[in-house]
Protein backbone atom coordinates (compact mmCIF):
# COMPACT_ATOMS: atom_id res chain seq x y z
CA UNK A 1 0.00 0.00 0.00
CA UNK A 2 1.06 3.57 -1.18
CA UNK A 3 3.43 4.99 2.39
CA UNK A 4 1.06 8.49 1.70
CA UNK A 5 -2.53 6.31 2.22
CA UNK A 6 -0.73 4.75 5.59
CA UNK A 7 -0.07 7.59 7.04
CA UNK A 8 -3.50 9.07 6.44
CA UNK A 9 -5.20 5.64 7.26
CA UNK A 10 -2.75 6.12 10.53
CA UNK A 11 -4.14 9.23 11.46
CA UNK A 12 -7.32 8.75 10.80
CA UNK A 13 -6.90 5.74 13.11
CA UNK A 14 -5.84 8.41 15.74
CA UNK A 15 -8.70 10.79 15.17
CA UNK A 16 -11.12 8.21 16.21
CA UNK A 17 -8.81 6.38 18.85
CA UNK A 18 -10.48 7.43 22.62
CA UNK A 19 -8.39 10.01 24.16
CA UNK A 20 -6.16 9.75 27.31
CA UNK A 21 -8.07 10.70 30.13
CA UNK A 22 -7.89 11.17 34.29
CA UNK A 23 -11.10 9.84 34.46
CA UNK A 24 -11.74 6.02 32.71
CA UNK A 25 -14.21 4.56 30.25
CA UNK A 26 -15.03 1.52 31.34
CA UNK A 27 -14.28 -0.89 33.99
CA UNK A 28 -15.27 -4.82 34.80
CA UNK A 29 -15.61 -7.26 37.51
CA UNK A 30 -16.37 -10.52 37.25
CA UNK A 31 -15.33 -11.99 40.97
CA UNK A 32 -13.60 -15.27 39.48
CA UNK A 33 -10.31 -14.51 40.86
CA UNK A 34 -10.56 -14.86 44.68
CA UNK A 35 -11.71 -12.80 47.80
CA UNK A 36 -9.36 -10.23 46.36
CA UNK A 37 -11.48 -9.23 43.66
CA UNK A 38 -14.20 -7.51 45.81
CA UNK A 39 -12.07 -6.77 49.25
CA UNK A 40 -11.86 -3.40 50.08
CA UNK A 41 -14.57 -2.51 47.42
CA UNK A 42 -17.77 -3.01 49.23
CA UNK A 43 -18.66 -1.18 52.09
CA UNK A 44 -21.88 -0.70 53.55
CA UNK A 45 -24.08 2.44 53.58
CA UNK A 46 -22.36 5.49 55.62
CA UNK A 47 -19.22 3.45 56.61
CA UNK A 48 -16.09 3.90 54.77
CA UNK A 49 -14.63 1.32 56.76
CA UNK A 50 -16.32 -2.31 57.48
CA UNK A 51 -17.09 -4.41 54.43
CA UNK A 52 -19.93 -6.72 56.15
CA UNK A 53 -23.10 -8.40 54.85
CA UNK A 54 -20.99 -10.58 51.90
CA UNK A 55 -19.15 -13.63 51.14
CA UNK A 56 -16.89 -14.57 48.36
CA UNK A 57 -17.51 -17.94 47.08
CA UNK A 58 -15.38 -19.65 44.15
CA UNK A 59 -18.64 -21.74 42.85
CA UNK A 60 -21.27 -18.87 43.57
CA UNK A 61 -21.82 -17.49 40.44
CA UNK A 62 -22.86 -17.51 37.24
CA UNK A 63 -21.99 -21.12 35.38
CA UNK A 64 -20.86 -22.22 38.96
CA UNK A 65 -17.83 -19.45 38.36
CA UNK A 66 -16.81 -17.28 41.49
CA UNK A 67 -19.08 -14.40 42.88
CA UNK A 68 -20.83 -13.14 45.99
CA UNK A 69 -23.69 -14.37 48.35
CA UNK A 70 -25.33 -11.57 49.84
CA UNK A 71 -26.04 -11.80 53.28
CA UNK A 72 -26.80 -8.35 54.28
CA UNK A 73 -30.76 -8.14 54.58
CA UNK A 74 -31.85 -5.93 57.51
CA UNK A 75 -28.92 -3.35 58.09
CA UNK A 76 -27.56 -0.80 55.28
CA UNK A 77 -26.98 -1.19 51.50
CA UNK A 78 -23.89 -2.70 50.41
CA UNK A 79 -21.84 -0.37 48.46
CA UNK A 80 -19.53 -1.20 45.86
CA UNK A 81 -17.35 1.15 44.00
CA UNK A 82 -13.40 0.35 42.93
CA UNK A 83 -10.82 1.83 45.36
CA UNK A 84 -12.78 3.55 47.94
CA UNK A 85 -9.28 4.09 49.62
CA UNK A 86 -7.50 5.46 46.73
CA UNK A 87 -9.58 8.50 46.02
CA UNK A 88 -11.62 5.93 43.57
CA UNK A 89 -9.43 6.29 41.43
CA UNK A 90 -10.66 3.38 38.95
CA UNK A 91 -14.51 4.64 39.19
CA UNK A 92 -14.46 7.95 38.23
CA UNK A 93 -15.99 9.10 34.84
CA UNK A 94 -15.49 12.96 33.99
CA UNK A 95 -19.21 12.98 32.83
CA UNK A 96 -18.65 16.76 32.12
CA UNK A 97 -15.89 16.25 29.40
CA UNK A 98 -17.99 13.97 27.41
CA UNK A 99 -19.52 14.99 24.14
CA UNK A 100 -23.15 14.58 23.37
CA UNK A 101 -24.62 11.56 22.62
CA UNK A 102 -22.12 9.45 24.91
CA UNK A 103 -23.88 6.21 26.31
CA UNK A 104 -22.66 5.16 29.69
CA UNK A 105 -23.83 0.94 29.87
CA UNK A 106 -23.96 -0.92 32.58
CA UNK A 107 -24.99 -4.48 33.35
CA UNK A 108 -25.08 -6.83 36.90
CA UNK A 109 -26.33 -9.92 37.02
CA UNK A 110 -28.09 -11.34 40.36
CA UNK A 111 -29.79 -14.61 41.39
CA UNK A 112 -33.22 -14.56 42.81
CA UNK A 113 -34.16 -16.17 45.76
CA UNK A 114 -37.27 -16.47 46.42
CA UNK A 115 -40.78 -15.33 45.13
CA UNK A 116 -43.24 -15.18 48.08
CA UNK A 117 -40.67 -13.29 50.53
CA UNK A 118 -41.48 -9.87 51.88
CA UNK A 119 -38.71 -8.70 52.80
CA UNK A 120 -37.02 -5.64 51.43
CA UNK A 121 -34.66 -6.46 48.44
CA UNK A 122 -32.92 -4.40 45.93
CA UNK A 123 -30.19 -3.86 43.36
CA UNK A 124 -28.78 -0.38 41.80
CA UNK A 125 -26.24 0.87 39.41
CA UNK A 126 -25.44 4.61 38.61
CA UNK A 127 -23.88 7.76 38.98
CA UNK A 128 -23.32 9.58 42.57
CA UNK A 129 -21.70 13.14 41.96
CA UNK A 130 -18.22 14.60 43.17
CA UNK A 131 -16.57 11.70 43.96
CA UNK A 132 -16.59 12.42 48.01
CA UNK A 133 -18.59 10.33 49.89
CA UNK A 134 -20.41 7.24 51.07
CA UNK A 135 -23.93 7.67 49.62
CA UNK A 136 -26.57 5.69 48.73
CA UNK A 137 -27.57 5.87 44.97
CA UNK A 138 -30.94 7.26 46.07
CA UNK A 139 -29.53 10.18 47.70
CA UNK A 140 -29.45 14.01 46.03
CA UNK A 141 -27.84 14.41 43.09
CA UNK A 142 -27.32 10.30 42.38
CA UNK A 143 -28.79 9.14 39.00
CA UNK A 144 -29.44 5.21 39.16
CA UNK A 145 -31.62 2.81 37.59
CA UNK A 146 -32.75 0.09 40.25
CA UNK A 147 -34.94 -2.98 40.99
CA UNK A 148 -36.73 -3.46 44.04
CA UNK A 149 -38.89 -5.05 46.26
CA UNK A 150 -40.15 -3.50 49.28
CA UNK A 151 -40.97 -5.14 53.23
CA UNK A 152 -44.81 -4.70 52.23
CA UNK A 153 -45.23 -7.21 49.42
CA UNK A 154 -44.86 -9.12 46.48
CA UNK A 155 -44.47 -6.45 44.19
CA UNK A 156 -41.37 -5.84 42.15
CA UNK A 157 -40.68 -2.20 41.06
CA UNK A 158 -38.62 -0.83 38.13
CA UNK A 159 -37.25 2.27 38.31
CA UNK A 160 -34.97 5.55 37.17
CA UNK A 161 -33.97 6.91 40.32
CA UNK A 162 -32.92 10.76 40.29
CA UNK A 163 -31.85 11.91 43.22
CA UNK A 164 -33.96 10.95 45.89
CA UNK A 165 -36.87 10.76 43.80
CA UNK A 166 -38.17 8.21 40.89
CA UNK A 167 -37.62 9.75 37.49
CA UNK A 168 -40.98 9.27 35.40
CA UNK A 169 -42.89 6.51 35.56
CA UNK A 170 -41.85 3.24 37.63
CA UNK A 171 -42.79 -0.53 36.01
CA UNK A 172 -44.13 -3.15 39.19
CA UNK A 173 -45.09 -7.00 38.35
CA UNK A 174 -45.41 -9.64 40.61
CA UNK A 175 -42.48 -10.99 41.88
CA UNK A 176 -44.16 -14.60 41.47
CA UNK A 177 -43.84 -14.14 37.28
CA UNK A 178 -39.65 -14.55 38.30
CA UNK A 179 -37.87 -18.26 38.51
CA UNK A 180 -36.57 -18.63 42.16
CA UNK A 181 -32.85 -19.66 41.67
CA UNK A 182 -32.53 -18.19 38.70
CA UNK A 183 -29.91 -15.66 37.26
CA UNK A 184 -30.93 -12.12 35.85
CA UNK A 185 -29.60 -9.14 34.46
CA UNK A 186 -30.23 -5.16 35.27
CA UNK A 187 -29.35 -3.22 32.59
CA UNK A 188 -28.89 0.72 32.66
CA UNK A 189 -27.89 3.08 30.01
CA UNK A 190 -27.90 6.54 30.09
CA UNK A 191 -26.73 9.03 27.18
CA UNK A 192 -25.99 12.66 27.85
CA UNK A 193 -27.77 14.89 25.11
CA UNK A 194 -27.02 17.90 23.38
CA UNK A 195 -29.77 19.26 25.42
CA UNK A 196 -28.03 21.00 28.76
CA UNK A 197 -28.66 19.12 32.02
CA UNK A 198 -30.46 16.29 30.18
CA UNK A 199 -29.93 12.31 29.61
CA UNK A 200 -31.79 10.17 27.92
CA UNK A 201 -32.17 6.53 30.19
CA UNK A 202 -32.95 2.95 29.61
CA UNK A 203 -33.47 0.51 32.42
CA UNK A 204 -34.29 -3.00 31.25
CA UNK A 205 -34.59 -6.59 33.02
CA UNK A 206 -33.56 -9.37 31.23
CA UNK A 207 -33.40 -13.65 32.09
CA UNK A 208 -30.03 -15.53 31.69
CA UNK A 209 -31.30 -18.67 32.87
CA UNK A 210 -30.88 -21.05 35.70
CA UNK A 211 -26.93 -20.79 35.37
CA UNK A 212 -26.33 -17.53 34.16
CA UNK A 213 -25.13 -18.27 30.66
CA UNK A 214 -28.19 -18.57 28.78
CA UNK A 215 -28.80 -15.75 25.74
CA UNK A 216 -30.00 -12.36 27.91
CA UNK A 217 -33.93 -12.02 26.45
CA UNK A 218 -35.86 -8.84 27.46
CA UNK A 219 -37.96 -10.15 30.64
CA UNK A 220 -41.82 -10.18 30.46
CA UNK A 221 -43.81 -11.15 33.24
CA UNK A 222 -46.78 -12.61 30.75
CA UNK A 223 -48.11 -9.09 30.43
CA UNK A 224 -45.45 -7.11 28.97
CA UNK A 225 -41.86 -6.43 28.93
CA UNK A 226 -39.83 -5.22 31.71
CA UNK A 227 -38.35 -2.17 30.22
CA UNK A 228 -38.52 1.73 30.82
CA UNK A 229 -37.06 4.79 28.81
CA UNK A 230 -37.30 8.43 29.43
CA UNK A 231 -35.03 11.78 29.53
CA UNK A 232 -34.37 12.90 32.50
CA UNK A 233 -32.51 16.21 34.03
CA UNK A 234 -29.63 16.43 35.99
CA UNK A 235 -27.48 18.67 36.81
CA UNK A 236 -25.26 17.88 39.03
CA UNK A 237 -24.29 14.56 36.75
CA UNK A 238 -24.02 16.23 33.40
CA UNK A 239 -21.45 19.03 34.84
CA UNK A 240 -19.59 16.29 36.88
CA UNK A 241 -15.83 15.60 36.34
CA UNK A 242 -15.36 13.22 38.95
CA UNK A 243 -18.40 11.37 39.34
CA UNK A 244 -18.44 7.76 40.30
CA UNK A 245 -20.20 4.79 39.12
CA UNK A 246 -21.27 2.18 42.01
CA UNK A 247 -23.52 -0.41 42.60
CA UNK A 248 -26.20 -0.56 45.53
CA UNK A 249 -27.51 -3.62 47.01
CA UNK A 250 -29.43 -5.36 49.72
CA UNK A 251 -30.36 -8.72 49.72
CA UNK A 252 -30.00 -11.90 51.26
CA UNK A 253 -31.57 -15.84 50.68
CA UNK A 254 -35.32 -14.25 50.36
CA UNK A 255 -34.36 -11.62 47.33
CA UNK A 256 -31.27 -10.47 45.66
CA UNK A 257 -28.92 -13.23 46.74
CA UNK A 258 -25.89 -13.45 44.96
CA UNK A 259 -24.07 -10.93 42.57
CA UNK A 260 -21.60 -11.15 39.95
CA UNK A 261 -19.95 -9.65 37.00
CA UNK A 262 -20.30 -6.21 37.14
CA UNK A 263 -19.16 -3.89 34.16
CA UNK A 264 -19.68 -0.47 32.81
CA UNK A 265 -18.44 0.83 29.38
CA UNK A 266 -19.11 4.19 27.53
CA UNK A 267 -19.64 4.56 24.09
CA UNK A 268 -19.35 7.67 22.45
CA UNK A 269 -20.67 8.65 19.23
CA UNK A 270 -18.15 11.11 17.07
CA UNK A 271 -18.87 14.16 16.31
CA UNK A 272 -19.98 15.29 11.86
CA UNK A 273 -17.12 17.71 12.11
CA UNK A 274 -14.69 14.63 13.02
CA UNK A 275 -16.11 12.14 10.65
CA UNK A 276 -15.77 15.08 7.81
CA UNK A 277 -11.90 15.19 9.00
CA UNK A 278 -11.21 11.57 8.32
CA UNK A 279 -12.98 11.61 4.75
CA UNK A 280 -11.20 14.13 4.12
CA UNK A 281 -7.68 13.06 4.99
CA UNK A 282 -8.55 9.76 3.60
CA UNK A 283 -9.83 11.30 0.10
CA UNK A 284 -6.45 13.30 0.57
CA UNK A 285 -4.48 9.93 0.46
CA UNK A 286 -6.62 8.29 -1.95
CA UNK A 287 -5.61 11.07 -3.89
CA UNK A 288 -1.97 10.70 -3.10
CA UNK A 289 -1.88 6.86 -3.72
CA UNK A 290 -3.26 6.97 -7.39
CA UNK A 291 -0.86 9.93 -8.34
CA UNK A 292 1.94 7.65 -6.59
CA UNK A 293 0.60 5.06 -9.14
CA UNK A 294 0.39 6.49 -12.64
CA UNK A 295 3.72 7.59 -11.51
CA UNK A 296 5.43 4.11 -11.51
CA UNK A 297 3.46 3.14 -14.74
Amino acid sequence: MNTRLLAALAFTTAILAPKAAASINAYTVNFNDNAATYTGNFLRYGDDSTMTGLTWGAAVGTNGGGGLTVTEGAARNLFYRPNPTAANATSTFNISAQAANTTFTSTLDFQWGSTTATTQTLITAGFVPSNTSQTALTSSGALAGSLIRTASGSIVTLRMRNGTANAGSTLDFNQSALTAGNWYRLSYELTKTAVTNTFDYTVSLFSIGATGTSTASLFNDGSKNITLSGSVTNSAIYADTDAFFAYDIRGDANGVSRVDNFSVATSAVPEPSTYALVAGFLAVGFAASRRGGRSRA
